[in-house]
């Protein structure tokens, strides 16, 4: 089945969310044609297969991402000996949304040779985390959100971060209670 257009065939007009109109199935050598068009406006022909009124939908909203809490766990610890300045970025990042999802708990922090780390523990497991905390600008923000989107997405690595090895702990596509009862790492 044709996918719906986005404005009237005859007179051009754009259709907006909530606006009624008219949509037509024609049988074309290639298969079938979609064709939309004004309530006020003739189709081109009277050869149509079916014809209905329809409207174009509102719009839902952003949809929201849905995190794979297991596979960002997974990532987070294949960054814990990460020492180039991105992966310690990145891995701040990553510790920030995991405790904010409930996945970490921060305990405490303290500073040592000018260095902020943060300590987490796991929930139920009580597995522990240092996580450094860098110096990060507003600009320096908003590349990792990017990054971090584009991970969520399902794209690549961010640059600067590799996959983690799945020789240790729990896979990406680990349930996740088997990452809840973890061994400690």
């Amino acid at each position: 089945m044709p996918r719906r257009g986005d404005h009237c065939r005859v007179c051009g007009r754009g259709f907006a969310a909530g606006d009624h109109y008219r949509a037509l199935l024609f049988e074309t050598e290639q298969g079938y044609e979609r064709e939309e068009v004004c309530l006020g406006c003739p189709p081109h022909g009277d050869d149509f297969l079916a014809s209905w009124r329809t409207h174009r939908p509102h719009p839902t909203g952003p949809q929201k991402v849905r995190l794979d809490l297991p596979a960002i766990f997974s990532f987070f610890e294949g960054l814990a000996d990460a020492t180039e300045p991105e992966k310690v970025q990145f891995r701040f990042v990553l510790a920030l949304l995991l405790w904010r999802k409930k996945a970490l708990r921060l305990q405490d922090s303290n500073s040592a040779d000018g260095v902020e780390t943060w300590h987490f523990t796991r929930p139920k497991s009580e597995d522990r985390y240092q996580v450094a905390r860098p110096a990060l600008d507003d600009q320096r923000i908003e590349e990792l959100s990017a990054q971090l989107e584009a991970l969520l997405a399902g794209g690549e690595s961010p640059e600067g971060a590799e996959a983690p090895p799945e020789t240790e702990g729990p896979s990406a596509n680990a349930e996740p209670e088997a990452l809840e009862a973890g061994e400690p790492r």
